[in-house]
């Protein structure tokens, strides 16, 4: 089975990675940091995204954003590259608009699985990611041996779009709990408390969640936060937008919306 990867990064490079080290043949687009790292794997470079489509009975996308995604498919000719029967397999998290947007414009016989994880680079590593996947029953079973080289839990959760749509309600409660944890440990801060050790002991108590279990590892502090806050801007503008679309009410969720807003400040740089 031939298999083609375009976005490498911290997570991608290490799923290129896991699959080498099963023992897949793995060619990659060197888009993202980790070329050097995924052929010193074994992954063939390829420098055309079209050609790479074109070589691939399964094609993953890892990139961050829909435009990307367009980008490569729609204007690089990689979709139409695509041979008849293969996958496109999206870790991307986006718009389920965009996943039937290229549903409807791929070959005929071109499968499309919208396969969103949740974890990061040290996950990927150990096996074990967590995937929300949609998309055709029948086209995830020649790709789930590929996939669990680096997830452990893999879920078919609907048809085409709902991987999409269960990440972005998943982000959108993280972002509100790691809203909800950066203020408490502010308050924290004014009261003389270390944020590692309210982590700590909140961690082991009711108020305990995975954004503010965060703040006790080492090294994530209120200013490191803001190392992830361009993905939960996107992510949250694209949740809401996405029920909104759907007459969905979001409206207990709007301070969320405002508090990872693009064009506004996070409160830890406003109150500089």
């Amino acid at each position: 089975m031939r298999i083609g990867w375009i976005g490498l990064g911290g997570i991608g490079t290490q799923m290129v990675k896991r699959l080498r080290a099963a023992g897949h043949d793995v060619a990659v687009y060197g888009r993202g940091a980790g070329l050097d790292e995924a052929t010193a794997a074994g992954a063939a470079p390829c420098s055309s995204y079209a050609q790479l489509a074109g070589q691939s009975d399964i094609l993953f996308l890892c990139v961050y954003s829909d435009a990307q995604m367009i980008d490569i498919l729609f204007d690089q000719g990689a979709l139409t590259a695509l041979p008849p029967a293969s996958t496109i397999v999206i870790h991307t998290t986006g718009s389920p608009a965009t996943a039937q947007r290229i549903a409807t414009a791929a070959p005929d016989g071109v499968h499309i699985l919208d396969a969103c994880f949740s974890g990061g680079p040290t996950d990927v590593a150990a096996g074990r990611l967590t995937l929300m996947i949609g998309g055709e029953a029948e086209a995830l079973e020649p790709v789930r041996p590929l996939l669990e080289t680096y997830a452990s839990h893999i879920h078919h959760v609907g048809p085409l779009g709902h991987g999409q749509m269960l990440k972005l309600l998943n982000n959108l409660l993280f972002a509100t709990n790691l809203m909800n944890a950066a203020e408490l440990v502010r308050l924290a801060e004014q009261q003389g408390f270390p944020p590692a050790l309210l982590a700590q002991v909140i961690g082991a108590s009711s108020g305990a969640s995975y954004a503010l279990n965060l703040f006790a590892s080492p090294g994530f502090t209120l200013a490191a936060m803001e190392n992830i806050r361009p993905y939960l801007e996107k992510d949250v503008a694209t949740a809401m937008t996405t029920a909104q679309e759907a007459s969905l009410d979001v409206n207990a969720f709007k301070r969320t919306a405002d508090y990872f807003r693009r064009d506004t400040q996070p409160a830890a740089q406003a109150t500089k």
